[in-house]
């Protein structure tokens, strides 16, 4: 409804303004055409007045007047009551309310209005203007002249008039005429009038028909609107159900990611068991052997010397084995999503913990080269782990008895540099672009699930790191990993 309302007034007020701007413009430019027509016409029939009353005075008054007294009339006292009568008789019948005659020394040589004669106007604009030839005219509204009490409308035009003087020359004399308009005038006005009614009810009833228009505009409006809030409310609930939807796919992928991380860390684990074994193997066996001596001694009823250095013994190959197994059983367990500084150093140690004795066992060379103080990088040290396990046992699986691993880390700008170079089959060139695809593998069928290095991969992006490789068939791989420092 607030919609509707807004538009039929917007439309209401811009018709107002409009129609008054049309009204107004309309009025003004109609009354001055009016007026402008009226005084033109005016002007012409006061320059047809004043020439046939020139030719009527010439004819049938100076002429004579001469001819009897031989005197030029204007200077003769007796002469301005007969010319006078002359003057109106003629004039009678016209809407002329008085004649000014003005000689060319701008003074009142004659006058309907005797109080007129000889005063001089040098400073009239208009006077000096019919003097030098040009009829001109103005228009004196609500002017009161002699005895009438009401304001008319008069036309004061001055027409140039070229007249004999006593010296029986041409002179220039100015007629100055006083034409009542009043009624012409008021004919202007009325047609004013008529127009601005004329405008303004054409007006009101256009703007009934916009209105109209516009009320069918708002009930459109109002149902286009009705059905878009539809749709927005319907498209906002399936975002809402799209959105469950995908956080429960996230939610399921993540889930399924975790179980793909935590399977290919068994995986791994299966793949260094051997390895490990071997690894606790020995300390068990010398702590078994020491063991046996302190027995046969103690059956012996011997006296048992250098105990302390069998228990230091024992000892020492028991946590051993202890940081051994904890290491494995950290590594094969699901990790958390905890993050903090890690010690790279310590880290890339127990990697090389784990898989060393698999490496050496299948006769490969494993060089690590870690310097002591490696700088920190933030994440998560199980998942770090198995990005680096897995690159080894690549690496170890690339290589035949008798190959070489170089294992080694070094800071660079603000990252740690971590590199695992191999000597051994290497990767084709046209296989390079695949490496880090899901299930994507080189190895024999049986051999690798082809997740690796995928999950390699995402850790590492996970880890705002990168991951590159460089191979040449025969010439062996090297992976390059960076982690910016903590």
């Amino acid at each position: 409804m607030a919609s509707r309302f807004r538009l039929s007034r917007f439309f209401v007020l811009n018709f107002i303004l409009l129609e008054i701007l049309i009204v107004g413009v309309g009025g003004t430019v109609s009354y001055r055409l009016g007026r402008k027509h009226l005084i033109d016409v005016a002007q012409q029939n006061s320059v047809a007045v004043a020439r046939h009353l020139a030719f009527v005075l010439d004819e049938f008054y100076m002429k004579p007047w001469e001819l009897t007294f031989e005197t030029y009339p204007y200077d003769h006292p007796l002469a301005y009551n007969e010319l006078r009568s002359v003057v109106l008789n003629f004039l009678s019948g016209f809407q002329v309310k008085r004649v000014n005659i003005f000689n060319n020394e701008y003074r009142i040589v004659f006058s309907t209005d005797s109080t007129m004669i000889g005063r001089e106007q040098p400073d009239n604009s208009l006077l000096l203007s019919a003097l030098a030839g040009n009829a001109v005219s103005k228009l004196d509204n609500h002017t009161t002249m002699d005895d009438d009490s009401n304001p008319r409308d008069y036309l004061e035009a001055y027409i140039p008039i070229n007249a004999r003087t006593k010296t029986e020359t041409t002179s220039r004399l100015a007629f100055e005429i006083y034409l009542d308009v009043t009624e012409a005038y008021s004919s202007v006005k009325d047609l004013r009038l008529t127009i601005i009614l004329s405008m303004t009810f054409i007006g009101l009833a256009l703007l009934a028909v916009v209105l109209l228009i516009s009320k069918r505009a708002d009930k459109l409006i109002l149902a286009e609107n009705a059905e878009r809030i539809r749709l927005a409310e319907q498209v906002r609930r399936h975002n809402e159900e799209l959105e469950q939807i995908v956080d429960e796919r996230t939610k399921q992928l993540r889930e399924a990611q975790s179980g793909l991380i935590q399977m290919e860390k068994m995986a791994a684990t299966g793949s260094l068991a051997a390895g490990v074994a071997h690894e606790i193997n020995n300390p068990v066996s010398i702590i078994q052997n020491r063991l046996e001596i302190l027995l046969d001694d103690a059956k012996q009823k011997v006296p048992i010397e250098n105990i302390a250095e069998h228990l230091a013994m024992m000892h020492k190959h028991t946590s051993r084995i202890s940081r051994i197994v904890s290491k494995l059983l950290s590594f094969a367990r699901n990790s958390t999503k905890e993050r903090g500084n890690l010690n790279m150093h310590e880290l890339l140690s127990g990697v090389v913990l784990l898989v060393g004795k698999e490496i050496e066992k299948r006769g490969i060379k494993l060089t690590s080269r870690f310097p002591q103080q490696l700088p920190s990088v933030h994440g998560n040290s199980t998942e770090l782990e198995q990005v680096f396990i897995n690159l080894l046992i690549n690496a170890m699986d690339a290589c035949e008895s008798g190959g070489e691993i170089r294992f080694s880390a070094q800071a660079h700008q603000n990252n740690l540099r971590v590199q695992v170079q191999d000597n051994g089959m290497g990767i084709p060139a046209d296989k390079l672009g695949k490496v880090f695809d899901p299930f994507f593998t080189t190895k024999s069928v049986g051999a690798g699930t082809g997740l690796g290095l995928s999950i390699t991969y995402r850790i590492v992006k996970d880890h705002d790191g990168d991951i590159s490789l460089n191979s040449s068939p025969g010439q062996g791989t090297t992976f390059t990993v960076t982690f910016p420092i903590a």
